[in-house]
């Protein structure tokens, strides 16, 4: 019986230490959702610069040079940045919302499995007291 408690003691701090390590990554990955949220022209990543129209216009024109195909005017590409600009906002707010959801789910589960375990070892601990 003796030997039964102490590989119950041993399971329970074994989960209990895998539920804070997956909470720590989990509660990261939720803070920088939210912050990539309050900020999504900035936040998640992309090949395409569109921290200013000049930039976006220089990298267009270059791309269209090489090719020695269709040159668009100022405001085809003022229209294209506004749809990429876009875009790019509309995909890093989905994708922090996703995260955000995703990474509270797994913190709710690494809580229950922490607080449930935790319980555990303590009535074990208490059986070994007594």
């Amino acid at each position: 019986m003796e030997k039964k408690r102490k590989v119950i003691q041993v399971y329970a701090i074994v989960v209990n230490v895998v539920a804070v390590i997956t909470f720590i990554i989990a509660a990261t990955s939720f803070i920088s959702a939210i912050i990539d949220r309050s900020d999504p022209f900035y936040g998640g990543y992309s090949q395409v610069d569109l921290s200013s129209f000049q930039k976006y216009k220089m990298d267009v024109l270059k791309s269209t040079t090489k090719d020695g195909a269709y040159i668009p005017t100022d405001e085809a590409i003022q229209e294209m940045y506004d749809a990429a600009k876009a875009d790019r906002i509309n995909k890093v707010m989905h994708q922090s919302f996703r995260t955000m959801i995703v990474s509270g789910v797994i913190i709710g589960i690494a809580i229950i499995l922490f607080g449930s375990h935790w319980w555990i070892a303590r009535k074990y601990e208490r059986m070994e007291i007594s």
